[in-house]
């Protein structure tokens, strides 16, 4: 008989016993189910080794005995989504729980942490949002940042202690006037999908990307032979290098562009390799094959928490769903999981742990939140204007009105690096004459992309200061992607940034690359934009001194840098934490709990 089968007659016998512990005949029961008796001994007993039931018979004919059903509809339920969920089916154990919230918080959590079993090490990650775009070269947020490099690999990749450019895909290169390069291609390298690396997925990879304006100078690449490809600069670039480290330059499959959903499920070459992704998790195992040091954990699983089982989790202890809370693992948490008004009102609190516990690592985020006025708004155009928006929307002004409990978390800042200064151009500040004074009504319309912890508080907090000055702000919310563009009609832009080691070529990098800036950082003088890219290009401007010409404009003015916090299980070792506000899943391992009896924890 199938399990489902099985299941059903289970069911049955809730329904006739809803008490759940009985006294009867095997007659009675045969009876209720219309079956004989020796069939009805034969479901007692499958139903007894699967470790639902307790059937006791008595000696003799007629004689009572005792059936304990041990689970109710419920239990049973949740029983059945524990296995789908030990199976790794987190979509089918939801769905089978369907609107029960309380149930799906409690069997998560309970699934969240680490296990160690049989020498297969996996880790999963509470996170408060799906990330369906896994795609380099598209607009990519911090996550996704960090993603794409623990499954894709590129020429080159940055040494996190030195800052500089070493050997990844390609294991030597040379250079002519630093103009005309030439990349080889260690051999051997396989994609996830068990096909080799060839010079011709690396063409096809670098054209794509050479229309973006940080890699306009790709005038030429070509193949020379399987394992070597040549590209030639309009423009020398000592740090060419260094510049395809960035994750727009991963290297994909040449074919990439004809799988169907690769950018939620990509193929790279990368030391993890994307076995699902979906509205519920996403699940990454070591790729075996992976041409450098395979990573120690096995398995990152990093698990939606959307809001409403965040709510759930937060609930007191109670009924079925208390049984999965006492038996939550501690998880790797990470402080972009959620927002800060939800981890100090102890939403999650099983997730998180209390507020006031050590984080186990925290720092100040190396860039951070910042507004820019928008050059094609009539309202920017004088210096005088851009003063006045600085002083109404201030970073100081704002942490005043700001929970109290969570101004910690949060540093006003002067650049985009917390230990930079620099200031906007002395002078005076003027009220635009596009929104003069003592006219209610006037509408500026601020743009930021959905999904982020914070920025629904940041907009507030703006409405209300602009409110004080008869102004209407008006917000619009975009998907990442399109406020990456920028083509929204907007006065002013809420964002924030990251910036990966080496941080300060970084922050020039993400200057030219994010086609929103493009519009506004120069005010508009595309003519200075280009003059300012190949001065950095050719190192006679770096990336802190193009970072002051922006701000002494005021077209990017500075908001906070944010506390960065992760809390890694106890058993962890290799966990610390990255400027994007992760780890790197090759280097963290769980060591073995001391003790019998302590295989998973």
């Amino acid at each position: 008989m199938s399990f489902p089968r099985l299941e059903q007659h289970y069911r049955r016998l809730l329904a006739f016993y809803p008490e759940r512990e009985v006294t009867l005949t095997l007659g009675e029961l045969a009876d209720k189910l219309c079956c004989s008796k020796r069939h009805m001994r034969g479901l007692l007993l499958r139903m007894q080794q699967a470790g639902w039931l307790n059937w006791q018979p008595s000696a003799g004919r007629g004689h009572q005995s005792e059936l304990v059903l041990y689970y109710s509809e419920a239990q049973l339920l949740l029983r059945k989504a524990e296995q789908l969920l030990d199976e790794g089916d987190i979509r089918s154990a939801v769905g089978l729980l369907g609107d029960q919230q309380q149930l799906v918080a409690g069997l998560l959590r309970q699934k969240l942490g680490y296990q160690v079993r049989e020498d297969y090490q996996s880790l999963r990650i509470p996170y408060y949002r799906t990330m369906p775009n896994l795609a380099p070269g598209t607009p990519l947020r911090r996550s996704e940042i960090h993603l794409v490099k623990q499954i894709f690999s590129g020429l080159t990749r940055v040494n996190e202690q030195t800052g500089l450019a070493e050997a990844d895909l390609a294991h030597f290169w040379s250079h002519r006037d630093f103009r005309d390069w030439t990349f080889h291609l260690r051999p051997a390298v396989r994609f996830h999908d068990g096909r080799e690396l060839t010079s011709e997925d690396v063409v096809v990879s670098l054209q794509r990307i050479a229309t973006q304006p940080l890699f306009s100078h790709l005038s030429r690449i070509n193949t020379r032979g399987r394992l070597t490809v040549e590209i030639t600069l309009s423009q020398p670039d000592p740090r060419l290098p260094l510049l395809l480290t960035d994750s727009a330059a991963l290297i994909l499959p040449a074919d990439f562009a004809s799988r169907p959903g690769f950018a939620a499920s990509p193929v790279g070459t990368g030391p993890y390799l994307v076995e699902e992704n979906n509205r519920l998790h996403l699940r990454m195992r070591a790729f075996d094959h992976y041409f450098g040091l395979r990573g120690l954990l096995d398995e990152i699983e990093v698990i939606v928490w959307p809001p409403t089982l965040k709510q759930a989790a937060g609930l007191p202890q109670g009924g079925a769903e208390a049984q999965y809370r006492n038996r939550a693992q501690p998880s790797a948490w990470l402080s972009s999981s959620l927002s800060d008004i939800e981890y100090i009102s102890g939403q999650a609190l099983s997730l998180t742990g209390p507020p006031g516990e050590d984080c186990g690592e925290m720092f100040p985020e190396k860039g951070g939140y910042f507004l820019l006025c928008d050059s094609r708004s009539p309202h920017w155009q004088q210096s005088t204007a851009r003063r006045w928006i600085r002083e109404i929307l201030n970073p100081y002004t704002l942490i005043q009105r700001f929970v109290p409990a969570i101004r910690p978390f949060w540093i006003p800042a002067a650049s985009l690096m917390p230990d930079w200064l620099h200031r906007m151009s002395e002078g005076e500040a003027v009220r635009p004459d596009s929104l003069p004074a003592g006219e209610p009504g006037r509408v500026l319309r601020l743009a930021f992309h959905r999904q982020h912890p914070e920025f629904e508080m940041l907009a507030r907090e703006m409405q209300h200061l602009l409110q004080a000055q008869d102004i209407v702000l008006e917000l619009i919310e975009q998907d990442y992607e399109e406020w990456a563009g920028g083509e929204e009609s907007a006065d002013l832009w809420l964002g924030t940034v990251n910036f990966p080691v080496p941080e300060t070529w970084n922050a020039g990098a993400w200057l030219f690359s994010l086609p929103l800036l493009r519009h506004s950082v120069s005010g508009g003088d595309a003519e200075r934009f280009t003059q300012w890219q190949h001065a950095w290009r050719d190192e006679s401007l770096q990336g802190k001194q193009l970072t002051q010409q922006v701000i002494h404009d005021g077209w990017l003015q500075p908001l906070f840098h944010h506390w960065m916090r992760l809390r890694s299980p106890g058993q962890a070792q290799g966990i610390r934490l990255n400027n994007l506000g992760w780890f790197d899943f090759t280097r963290a391992w769980m060591a073995p709990a001391t003790g019998p009896g302590n295989e998973e924890q």
